[in-house]
């Protein structure tokens, strides 16, 4: 009985699986280009281009606690930092992009590592292996972010940032 019953689980997982994972719209292409270039447009800072990459009604919330954002107008405030002519994106790379699609072909959701570089006032900085999630939906006949998300796995959070945010945890009752 108990053998039954985990088989017929593990079929339905299956089932539902094969269900999202093909790209039965043909725009594979077109949504990879849409998660790349919402980050590679730094490199030109088109923002309106970039700004044609979200969705009126995104949710945005990236490494920090302060990087929650809300809607496309916040979205635009929360990048007026980047309009600064001493920034600039340098390179982006992404490693292992899954892009899984709905069933009705309208949605996709997908999963990646990114390495972002940027200079700023000259000296480069680089976020590597960021673990970067987001969705996207066909509106009005282009792929749009509705939601993205980034953060660092446990394992993988740099040491600058945990000197920076956690270096309390680690001192002894005498403050070292």
């Amino acid at each position: 009985m108990t053998i039954v019953i985990i088989i017929a689980s593990l079929s339905n997982v299956t089932i539902g699986q094969n269900k999202a994972v093909s790209d039965t719209s043909g725009d594979y292409t077109a949504v990879k280009h849409a998660i790349e270039q919402a980050i590679g447009w730094a490199i030109e800072k088109d923002f309106e281009a970039m700004y044609k990459l979200w969705a009126e009604d995104l949710f945005h919330f990236w490494l920090f606690s302060d990087s929650k954002v809300i809607g496309l107008e916040d979205f635009k405030k929360h990048s007026e930092v980047w309009k600064d002519p001493e920034f600039r994106g340098t390179s982006f790379a992404f490693r292992d992009l899954r892009i899984v699609f709905s069933g009705s072909g309208d949605v996709a959701w997908y999963s990646c590592f990114l390495d972002d570089c940027s200079s700023y006032k000259e000296k480069e900085s680089c976020l590597k292996d960021v673990f970067q999630t987001g969705v996207l939906e066909k509106r009005e006949g282009r792929w749009v972010h509705v939601l993205m998300h980034g953060a660092y796995p446990i394992d993988k959070i740099p040491e600058n940032y945990v000197r920076r945010f956690y270096s309390d945890i680690f001192k002894d009752s005498s403050g070292n």
